[in-house]
């Protein structure tokens, strides 16, 4: 996994100006300049927590990274099975 680069893409689509926009845009074209394998780049594009989670991901930068996507914070990772 590409923590590395995971995590700075979650700092800089907060930080610098414009990068969530053209990320909005156009994902493919701002993950061009991280270097992150092919299932990272499907987990970033997705917002899937869960596997983000699984793979290694600081779990701020990854809150971060997906409440800056647009997810929240409760709908970040499945329900239990069970129903609890």
């Amino acid at each position: 996994m590409s923590i590395v680069a995971l995590n700075r893409l979650a700092r800089e689509l907060e930080h610098t100006p414009g990068l969530l926009a053209r990320y909005l845009e156009s994902p493919e074209t701002v993950l061009d300049g991280y270097r992150l394998t092919g299932p990272e780049r499907r987990a970033v594009t997705g917002k899937d927590a869960s596997w983000l989670l699984d793979a290694g991901m600081n779990p701020v930068a990854l809150r971060n990274l997906m409440v800056v996507l647009g997810v929240a914070h409760r709908d970040m990772y499945p329900a239990p099975k069970d129903g609890s």
